[in-house]
């Protein structure tokens, strides 16, 4: 899914605002930390596709010389990555209704409100449009998002609807599953299921006697393993019981699920050939596929609960 007469501009774009605000590595001076943070593994990944850094354990390393592919990653997952990045470095909050920051908890439990002492957040610059909410960004990130078509005449623009649904604020407080057109959409992933993603599905979903007793008997190894490590006294974990290891399982698979959607699906797309899930990103944690995959697995499988679970 790309914007072929703007594809070199948007691409360019987002690859200056990546190379602006992904940490750099402490070690290596010309690649890029990913710290295990997603925005930081999405940019890196971004690059990556881009061609303009290579794979490393860390993130990335730049590519010398860097080249743009013949084939551009997917447009609206290079918007996601850049709207993950912008909000992993607070260059760009999502607001409430009346244009306030939404209060965050801290760590410890406890709520962070702004007081009177404090300096009032700066007024949200990009207006309400499309079924979005108001938000405010910094001058890097306007000039991307322009880049990208997610913002007109200083609103969300129609295209960046449907891209924000993968990233969604919870200020916004939006239903999206209960929209026409992912209602739509869900039937249509029914009716065009690719055979191989079925068969993966079945698998995937069917969990034998030999998976649970595999699963016992690999937490029973791991279990003695650390008491010859760390001796009789130590406070460890039992091994699972056999229900214990149905419900590892059952969320382990569900997890499986996830990454078929992530991988294979795309709202505007549908199921994408494998030739074209090449040239998209592994967009995890990706709202939208989440909610996808709940709804079409309880059109598949519903006398199966553990596939509509949450995450």
């Amino acid at each position: 899914m790309n914007e072929p007469h703007l594809a070199v501009d948007w691409a360019m774009d987002a690859i200056a605002f990546l190379l602006r605000n992904l940490p750099r590595s402490q070690e290596k001076r010309e690649g890029w930390e990913d710290m295990s943070l997603t925005a930081y593994q999405f940019a890196c990944s971004a690059l990556i596709a881009l061609g303009q850094a290579d794979a490393a354990v860390y993130g990335a390393v730049a590519r010398k010389p860097p080249r743009l592919p013949d084939v551009l990653p997917r447009w609206d997952d290079i918007c996601v990555v850049v709207l993950s990045l912008a909000t992993q470095q607070h260059l760009l909050t999502y607001r409430l209704p009346d244009g306030n920051i939404s209060p965050r908890p801290n760590p410890g439990g406890l709520t962070t409100y702004v007081t009177g002492g404090a300096a009032p957040p700066p007024a949200p610059n990009i207006g309400a449009g499309w079924g979005l909410g108001l938000a405010h960004a910094a001058p890097d990130v306007l000039s991307v998002l322009q880049s990208l078509g997610l913002i007109e005449n200083g609103r969300w623009s129609k295209a960046a609807e449907t891209i924000l649904w993968r990233h969604l604020p919870e200020e916004w407080d939006i239903d999206v599953t209960s929209d026409p057109r992912f209602v739509d959409a869900a039937v249509r992933a029914v009716d065009t299921l690719p055979e191989d993603i079925r068969t993966e599905m079945d698998r995937i979903v069917t969990i034998t006697e030999v998976d649970l007793m595999a699963s016992v008997e690999r937490s029973a190894a791991s279990y003695e393993e650390l008491r010859a490590t760390f001796g009789a006294n130590a406070r460890i974990r039992p091994p699972e019981t056999v229900d214990q290891a149905q419900k590892s399982l059952e969320f382990a698979r569900r997890h499986d699920l996830n990454w078929l959607f992530f991988c294979r699906w795309r709202l505007a797309d549908g199921w994408l050939t494998s030739a074209d899930a090449g040239h998209a990103l592994k967009i995890f944690h990706d709202l939208l596929a989440i909610a996808m995959r709940r709804a079409v697995m309880a059109r598949l499988y519903p006398d199966l609960s553990f596939p509509m679970g949450w995450p």
